[in-house]
């Protein structure tokens, strides 16, 4: 019994920092993307696309742990989606990250 105790609190001892790293990236709301500049919705859009791909491969070989994981990993999603409209109305073609992230 206190054998499987402390293998828990190692468990989440190494979980609790993994968390704290994932999704640096401040979200932001339409109206404060849409006050944007050009090139700060490209850099924004840059990074956003690297936090999200950063975090698909760290969920991939950890899993998402609870929920809360999956409500920052929506907000992303979300937040990139945001971006891309912006980018869309401005006419702002999007450099092929996807395609650079493979």
């Amino acid at each position: 019994m206190k054998r499987m105790a402390v293998l828990l609190l190692l468990l989440l001892c190494w979980t609790g920092p993994c968390e704290a790293f994932l999704y640096n990236l401040r979200m932001l709301s339409e109206v404060e993307v849409s006050a944007l500049s050009d090139e700060d919705l490209k850099s924004t859009f840059l990074e956003a696309k690297i936090e999200e791909k950063a975090s698909a491969e760290f969920h991939r070989g950890a899993g998402f742990s609870n929920a809360k994981e999956y409500e920052k990993r929506k907000q992303l999603l979300r937040f990139i989606i945001y971006l891309h409209r912006e980018m869309d109305k401005r006419g702002i073609t999007p450099d092929p990250i996807d395609s650079w992230l493979k």
